[in-house]
């Protein structure tokens, strides 16, 4: 953040070293429960801004759905696995190759500049799953 010319306070820190630290893609809203502790007076209007902040650097992506908002701070080429029952998302480090490859040939062949990727692939998660009779 430092690097980036962002002015670090305590609770940017600690929004960031949650996104940092979280594999789950969490929303404003998970943030906030995550650092109240810390911060009881930490409004979300403080994440928010925090959190625009970061994705105007690149520091982290936003991941839009219907509903809400995501955040990640894996920026590296991969796919999201998105389970339509239970709303987890999980980053796919099998795929990374494939995608990265994708990424490669697409800016070869087209002679297109990628600037930003974010490939999701929707079903349902293990615990989700219908139990096999």
């Amino acid at each position: 953040m430092k690097s980036q010319g962002i002015k670090i306070t305590p609770q940017r820190l600690a929004i960031a070293e949650v996104l940092v630290n979280s594999t789950d893609h969490p929303s404003v809203q998970q943030i906030h429960e995550r650092v109240k502790d810390h911060f009881p007076s930490l409004t979300l209007n403080t994440i928010y801004s925090t959190i625009n902040v970061l994705v105007k650097r690149g520091l982290i992506q936003e991941l839009p759905f219907d509903q809400y908002s995501r955040y990640e701070s894996n920026l590296n080429p991969h796919l999201n696995l998105v389970c339509t029952v239970c709303g987890e998302i999980k980053d796919s480090h099998q795929a990374e190759s494939l995608v990265r490859d994708l990424l490669v040939e697409v800016k070869d062949t087209q002679n297109f500049e990628i600037a930003w990727q974010r490939m999701d692939l929707y079903g349902e998660c293990i615990k989700c799953m219908p139990k096999a009779n």
